[in-house]
């Protein structure tokens, strides 16, 4: 898992869905896109929308910093797509039977709840497992509730 932090909480995201992990970019603001959509960000003369998953999460939303990243993702979970975080962390080799799943996956109304596939015990604090199918999913119904 690709480890990283969001209000001092340790998210992970399996690594085989993470393309790259880039420093912080300026980003250029969406008009009227949700809270979730930080804004376009230019790497390498490729666009990419970079999401804040704090909104998504119900997390309150913290300032930018010289730790903060942008994992982009694989383009089978979203073209194109980054997500925003606060600090990178390290990658973690986990076994299955450390993983706990969360019953009821994806049934959720929440969409932070949704977003959540389980939960992994680490040695020193238990990891928060991000799914980035998910993540693609609740992008494209908030785009859908954007008024044309």
């Amino acid at each position: 898992f690709c480890t990283f932090r969001l209000t001092d909480r340790l998210y992970g995201i399996e690594v085989l869905h993470v393309r790259e992990i880039s420093p912080y970019l300026p980003t250029t603001p969406v008009p009227q896109a949700p809270p979730a959509v930080h804004g376009l960000v230019n790497l390498r003369s490729r666009i990419y929308l970079a999401l804040d998953l704090r909104p998504l999460l119900g997390l309150s939303v913290v300032n930018i910093t010289d730790q903060s990243r942008l994992i982009i993702l694989k383009p089978e979970i979203g073209q194109d797509v980054g997500i925003l975080i606060e600090r990178g962390g390290d990658i973690a080799h986990v076994n299955a039977e450390q993983i706990e799943k969360r019953s009821g996956a994806g049934d959720s109304s929440s969409d932070g709840a949704s977003l959540i596939a389980g939960v992994c015990k680490l040695e020193s604090e238990l990891m928060i497992i991000v799914d980035p199918m998910r993540i693609a999913q609740a992008v494209n119904r908030l785009f859908n509730r954007v008024p044309r």
